[in-house]
């Protein structure tokens, strides 16, 4: 706590305090002028700028405290009815009654203000506010991103990372000092948890590698971050409240490591606590996950503020460490003043919450100018939409060439697919299906984007000169037509879960019809958009299509970058960050989502997605990491970087072998070699190599293989790269629940690379040569040294020796198998032989494991 922050708190009175930890409005908190702490305006803005909170929290404000007399008549009586028409018909006031108008034009007013006043004030900036004007298409409205499923499919840390800065960038212009959601990094538990599609992956490790980059996006550009929800909010039924039933271990495997990684690289500025119970206890009020594991354990500095209306005992949220209850709207001060009154809360742990609220606001709440026009910040908002939606759409199927659509190339394009026909218009292409005029851009809720801004796959390919109409032509006008597309949508919606994976009526029943078209004529190409918040059933059509796309909820510039992949002008580059089952009956979740009532049991533990259906030996649709590429690409030759060495190991059976193989003790460094193989008319492509880890010997129960690391490359034709992943000791570590630490077990694991979790093309054993708690001794768990029939020799001798009856140690393995060897000597033999004890160790402590 600097000397500021503690020469403010002298001068705040108790009232001020429990004032600032309740926060003022919907989306702010409290400002003490005298004192010179401005407030901290806050919006969700994972997906981009929201405008029903931005513009709602506006018009409240001038509700409360009217500036003049004309605004305290334009606010009397304006009711929540009024107050929805000018948010949702913000874009087309000609529907806005004359009094809804006159509110309209105070907001958008408000809007030039802020843009001038917080950009380059120059005459750039100040024709490009003007040019808004009374029009509908209002140039000022904000940008819509892809969601965090989409970004999650680009497997490309930078990519996220140019998104963060486009949404801190608008959000400076609007004013707003902290960005809720950036990111959500809730782990993918279930395909039909309603808000799947603002999460990255079911996927830890990918989670790790991209989220921190959101953050740092966000914040480099004098913006505070939020990553929510903390912790493992995985569904909308009953969120407020349920409880959850979760192991340590999948707390620490699963569902902590994106944020442990988001607080340790990316240094966010707050942290958004849940509203669902964990293993008992209230994210808001749990002293262990606000305190214990992320201020102490992971060493977060910032505030932590709660979801809105997560708070359901306000002094022990307060006590617990959550800083900031909000909405302001509802949370109470005169509870906070009577906590400390009566004592059950003392002043000096309300100045801790406080001071953190004061540090985010000297932070944040006072930035300077940006030194850069609006134009300039609108463009590049349009360009990371673009490239993210580029990167993360995936192409699932492709057979019979139905996809590039051969459109013609047009001189000077970009395209990466050079081909020829004779006509730059290529007949016969339908788009059909809910989603042919209007895409599904973003979800509902938080993350709902509210704006005049957007694309649709239909204009994207007129514009790349196919010839293309919507909707399946009657029976006698269909000659030529060669291809039909249908786009199919699934909407994504805090606040509800999805009911099942089927897909829309409509759009099943354009699909069954599309169907009976290639019976009648079997050269007939058909093809499947899925514009979806998550994975859907497909059993009844994927066998009949010929190709499939995945592009999630793909933001504004969806459509353009869905019509630059489907005529190759872009090369298909995302991969699914999340496994598509072929039916819901197979997912690990499918007996206990969403619980019983207000109780849901993580019963799958830490075999959450392709973890899962690799451990049960589950075929799915489509697998983790699984995304095709117009080019071929061939990964060969791993290899360490290195020296290897002989090393005699014991397996669990008995056999020794002597093996060579690399051996490390802190780090390893894994390469392959990539060459993009074409086919030479695409001139460049991209490809994601994936590294995994296997732990065939592990004492304890551990997936088939697990995600380390990744690395997405771009490679022109016939082009060679070497790809290199540094591996550490921690990478090879699983959390062992009964010792209550991170272990890396010594002994064998082997290194997969691939393009998939199901496509693994490289395969290499490597020999971790470390001490730790697995590591033969009399400090060993009694489990891991009787599973091994040369350590349980060594260890029924020691017991002989020692004079004990060698049932003891059986007992222990059938009921305390984690207890040590030496708490187990102590407890039967009151002076063991000490010369005894050090031969025992000296023999299994030379015993390589495998």
């Amino acid at each position: 706590m600097t000397d500021k922050i503690k020469n403010i708190l002298e001068q705040m009175t108790i009232e001020e305090k429990a004032t600032m930890v309740c926060g003022a409005s919907n989306f702010s908190t409290a400002a003490v002028p005298e004192c010179g702490v401005p407030a901290i305006r806050m919006l969700d803005g994972g997906t981009g700028i929201n405008y029903e909170q931005l513009i709602g929290d506006l018009i409240l404000a001038w509700r409360q405290n009217p500036r003049d007399e004309e605004e305290a008549w334009l606010m009397k009586d304006f009711s929540a009815t009024e107050e929805r028409h000018v948010i949702f018909d913000y874009f087309r006031p000609d529907k806005l009654t004359e009094k809804e108008m006159k509110v309209w034009k105070k907001v958008r007013d408000h809007f030039k203000d802020q843009f001038v006043k917080n950009t380059t004030n120059n005459e750039t900036t100040l024709a490009f506010v003007e040019m808004a004007g009374d029009a509908a298409a209002d140039i000022m409205s904000p940008a819509c991103f892809p969601c965090g499923m989409m970004l999650g499919a680009t497997f490309n840390p930078d990519i996220v990372n140019m998104t963060g800065h486009a949404l801190g960038r608008e959000a400076r212009a609007y004013g707003v000092h902290m960005l809720l959601g950036t990111p959500n990094i809730n782990i993918h538990r279930d395909p039909l948890s309603g808000r799947l599609f603002e999460g990255f992956s079911e996927d830890p490790c990918l989670v790790s590698k991209l989220a921190p980059e959101y953050v740092k996006g966000v914040q480099e550009e004098g913006v505070a971050a939020n990553i929510k929800h903390f912790a493992a909010n995985n569904q909308e039924k009953n969120r407020q409240g349920i409880n959850e039933t979760i192991s340590e271990r999948a707390l620490q495997e699963i569902y902590f490591p994106g944020f442990r990684a988001c607080v340790e690289q990316g240094k966010p500025a707050t942290v958004m606590s849940a509203y669902n119970k964990i293993n008992g206890t209230a994210c808001t009020q749990n002293k262990w996950l606000l305190d214990d594991i992320l201020r102490k354990y992971w060493g977060f500095d910032g505030m932590v503020v709660s979801d809105w209306g997560a708070v359901y005992d306000p002094i022990a949220a307060l006590k617990a460490g959550n800083d900031l209850n909000m909405p302001g709207v509802t949370a109470d001060p005169t509870v906070v003043m009577e906590a400390v009154a009566n004592g059950e809360l003392t002043e000096e742990e309300l100045d801790q919450n406080v001071a953190r609220i004061l540090e985010l606001a000297e932070t944040y709440a006072a930035p300077e100018c940006y030194d850069m026009s609006a134009q300039y910040i609108m463009d590049m908002s349009k360009q990371a939409a673009y490239k993210t939606a580029c990167e993360g759409i995936v192409m699932l199927k492709n057979e019979n060439d139905i996809f590039p659509i051969q459109a013609k190339s047009k001189a000077g394009s970009d395209s990466v697919f050079e081909t020829a026909v004779e006509d730059d218009l290529l007949s016969g292409v339908v788009l059909c299906g809910s989603g042919a005029i209007r895409l599904y851009d973003c979800g509902t809720g938080s993350a709902g984007i509210t704006t005049d801004k957007d694309s649709s796959i239909y204009e994207g390919l007129i514009q790349n000169g196919v010839e293309v109409s919507i909707g399946i032509p009657a029976v006698g006008k269909r000659a030529g037509i060669s291809t039909y597309i249908c786009v199919a949508r699934i909407p994504g919606m805090e606040g509800n879960d999805r009911k099942d994976m089927k897909l829309s009526a409509e759009d099943a029943q354009i699909l069954n019809q599309m169907l009976d078209l290639k019976r009648e004529n079997p050269l007939v190409k058909l093809g499947l958009i899925l514009n979806v918040s998550g994975p859907v059933d497909l059993a009844l059509w994927e066998h009949e299509l010929d190709g499939i796309f995945c592009m999630f909820l793909p933001g504004m510039e969806g459509g353009h970058a869905m019509a630059d992949i489907l005529t190759g002008r872009v090369n298909p580059s995302g991969k699914l960050p999340l496994t598509f089952p072929k039916k819901y009956q197979d997912t690990p979740t499918y007996l206990n989502f969403p619980g019983d009532g207000y109780q849901v049991n993580y019963g799958e533990g830490i075999y959450v997605g392709y973890r899962y259906y690799d451990k049960k030996m589950v075929e799915p649709l489509y697998p983790f990491g699984h995304g095709l590429s117009y080019s071929h690409f061939e990964i060969s030759n791993e290899r360490a970087i290195g020296e290897q060495s002989p090393v005699e190991i014991i397996y669990p059976d008995g056999k020794v072998d002597n093996k060579k193989m690399p051996v490390f003790t802190d780090s390893i460094k894994i390469a392959v070699d990539v060459i993009n193989q074409g086919p030479e008319e695409f001139s460049e492509g991209m490809e994601v190599v994936q590294l995994y880890i296997s732990d065939p010997y592990a004492s304890i129960s551990k997936p088939v293989k697990e995600l380390k690391a990744f690395k997405k490359i771009r490679l022109a034709y016939g082009d060679q790269e070497k790809v290199s992943f540094t591996l550490k000791k921690e990478d090879f570590a699983s959390f062992d629940s009964d010792l209550h630490q991170w272990v890396a077990e010594e002994g064998i694991y082997n290194i997969l690379i691939g393009n998939s979790s199901r496509n693994i093309v490289c395969s290499m054993p490597v020999y971790l040569d470390a001490k730790t708690a697995y590591s033969y001794s009399l400090m060993t768990p009694i489990k891991v040294l009787y599973e091994n029939s040369v350590a349980k020799a060594h260890m029924n001798h020691l017991w002989l020796r020692l004079g004990l009856d060698p049932a003891d140690i059986d007992y222990k393995y059938e009921y305390e198998p984690h207890t040590r060897l030496i708490d187990l000597v102590h407890l039967k033999c009151e002076n063991p032989e000490q010369e005894a004890l050090d031969e025992f160790d000296l023999r299994v402590g030379s015993l390589k494991r495998a």
